[in-house]
């Protein structure tokens, strides 16, 4: 063979295997830039505000999506995302397996993920990757993804200051205890949702909502009577703020169903941006 023959096919060889290995590196975004967050049995994505500095802490909100959403569905949620970037936050949307956030605890941990273990991996990824305010870590999440949040607040509560639920509690049976001991939570639901009742079993097998506050009241020493209501645009308030623990309670609700206005979890942040201060 020809030596100009064999150097051509030499250097065609070389620009076939840079053409074919190129593209999928370039084509994945990095962690934080719209692509994956790799941790151990899943990944995350991550959205920090467009005006971060690159060096001072960040607030963060950590929101669970609901039954069969995924983490891109939630970022395609402009309003939801803007409204924590305008607080200055670090956006975060975990993943569930098979779009279904599994039950955690001892005797009520269900078959699947460990979802307190994948929990714990997302949160110490993120703070190896980004400078975290501490005091300002909340968990959210809508109908399942609520679910997931209650159970985090139960059994990892040393994961987040606050937590900030939105028409979801517990399913199967309402914990009685709760490792965790006392923490700050929010929780909003609709009076007429017909998918997670708010004062009964739903029709998943879902906790009436109440049960779950009681046993949060009980552990924070909420002993005395809320304090007065809370008007919001969409839902009145009521919150247990002298509670022995020093921690808050508030229980918000609404007259609509099952639904999430997008602005409701940056508005879950500012409650616990008063509680911290």
């Amino acid at each position: 063979m020809p030596d100009r023959l064999r150097s051509w096919l030499a250097l065609l060889a070389l620009f076939l295997a840079a053409s074919l290995a190129s593209p999928s590196a370039e084509a994945e975004p990095a962690c934080g830039e719209g692509g994956r967050c790799a941790v151990p049995d899943g990944y995350y994505l991550a959205k920090p505000p467009p005006a971060w500095d690159g060096r001072s802490p960040l607030p963060l909100i950590v929101y669970f999506h609901g039954w069969n959403d995924s983490p891109e569905g939630t970022m395609r949620n402009r309003a939801m995302i803007t409204g924590a970037h305008r607080r200055g936050a670090l956006f975060v949307a975990p993943w569930a397996r098979t779009g279904y956030w599994r039950q955690i605890g001892d005797g009520r941990q269900e078959g699947g993920r460990d979802e307190l273990a994948y929990t714990r991996a997302v949160l110490a990824d993120i703070k190896r990757r980004w400078p975290i305010e501490e005091k300002l870590v909340l968990a959210s999440g809508f109908s399942r993804g609520a679910s997931m949040v209650w159970n985090l607040a139960c059994y990892g509560g040393d994961l987040f200051t606050g937590f900030a639920p939105i028409a979801g509690g517990f399913w199967n049976d309402t914990p009685s205890e709760c490792p965790s001991g006392p923490v700050n939570l929010r929780h909003i639901h609709g009076r007429s949702d017909g998918v997670v009742a708010f004062n009964a079993v739903g029709i998943y097998n879902s906790m009436p909502i109440p049960e779950g506050l009681a046993t949060l009241q009980r552990l924070n020493g909420c002993s005395e009577p809320p304090d007065n209501p809370i008007a919001h645009r969409r839902y009145q308030c009521q919150s247990w703020s002298g509670c022995s623990s020093g921690r808050q309670l508030q229980l918000c609700l609404h007259d609509k169903g099952h639904r999430i206005p997008a602005e409701w979890v940056a508005e879950g942040f500012d409650w616990l941006k008063s509680v911290m201060r």
